[in-house]
């Protein structure tokens, strides 16, 4: 059985890569790219589709490094007979943390805080005006309940909040099933975990989020093309949305980073990087082929026209 690594992402060093050759070679060959491999691994940069499979056409199993899939046409490998899998684990903890980080830096409005104490004003009068909401007794949507959703829930519902979800494959226990239609009027803040595909797509358009409370707090650490980025920047500038901060944009680098609000908060798709980013890689690459070269179930395999979430 052969392995081919095609890429490298820029956190993962030739060091991390000798390590991750070495920890596979216990169970299959691996070998720089060529034009055919059993097994293929790649990440976000690198498009696979028909194309690339017609230089790999050999192959029965493709790991993506990554959370999402929006790279792969997976219903195509899929129908060809190819397991694909992805490493959501890797990212979930980290994923979580600037959630969690991002919730508090909105619902707090410690951007306004931070606005009024930049021109040297104590803004500890304007407090009721600012209505700054703490995460016990929030109600906070979460949209896409997949690895990392269902555990945003499950930390939010042990800070103290209410959770309302929605996700095509049911909510977990303890969260409330709810529409996003409903999420945007009766929720303190959202945040988004879903895949990108064709029902999420700009599922936050413009119609939807001028329905919105303004005092609703929106977070984005999902795929970049679920929200129409434009329309959000200009509501959330006009005070027109609580907070809103996004991690992930339609096309990166994202040429509008330079958005002058105390509401607004921009990250250059750092939600799921952590130090340790890379040996977590690792770890979920062995388990994913180690399964597959043993005829186990392969954790995070895809099915076709599913939520990866």
């Amino acid at each position: 059985m052969r392995l081919s690594r095609w890429g490298q992402s820029p956190y993962e060093t030739d060091a991390d890569i000798s390590l991750e050759r070495e920890a596979l070679g216990r169970l299959v060959d691996v070998r720089a790219r060529e034009s055919d491999a059993e097994i293929v691994v790649v990440h976000s940069k690198i498009p696979m589709g028909h194309a690339e499979h017609a230089k790999a056409p050999s192959m029965r199993m493709l790991v993506t490094t990554t959370s999402g899939t929006d790279h792969i046409d997976r219903e195509y490998f899929i129908d060809a007979g190819v397991a694909v899998a992805r490493l959501p684990e890797a990212r979930r903890d980290a994923v979580v943390d600037t959630t969690i980080g991002s919730l508090i830096w909105g619902l707090r409005r410690i951007g306004s805080m931070q606005a009024y104490a930049a021109n040297n004003h104590w803004a500890r009068g304007r407090l009721p005006e600012m209505g700054p909401v703490g995460l016990a007794g929030a109600r906070i949507g979460v949209i896409g309940l997949g690895v990392i959703g269902s555990r945003v829930a499950e930390v939010l519902s042990a800070l103290g909040a209410e959770v309302f979800g929605s996700d095509p494959r049911g909510v977990p226990v303890g969260v409330v099933d709810c529409t996003a239609d409903r999420m945007m009027t009766s929720c303190d803040a959202v945040t988004l975990h879903c895949d990108l595909n064709a029902t999420t797509r700009r599922i936050m358009n413009r119609e939807l989020l001028q329905t919105a409370s303004p005092e609703l707090v929106l977070v984005n650490t999902a795929r970049g093309d679920i929200v129409d980025v434009d329309a959000a920047v200009e509501l959330a500038v006009h005070e027109r949305l609580g907070g809103l901060i996004l991690d992930v944009f339609p096309t990166e680098p994202w040429q509008s980073m330079a958005v002058d609000s105390p509401r607004v908060l921009l990250m250059p798709h750092a939600a799921g990087y952590h130090r340790n980013l890379a040996a977590c890689v690792r770890s979920g690459l062995l388990a994913a082929v180690e399964a597959f070269v043993s005829d186990e179930p392969i954790p995070h395999r895809l099915d076709a026209g599913r939520d990866s979430g």
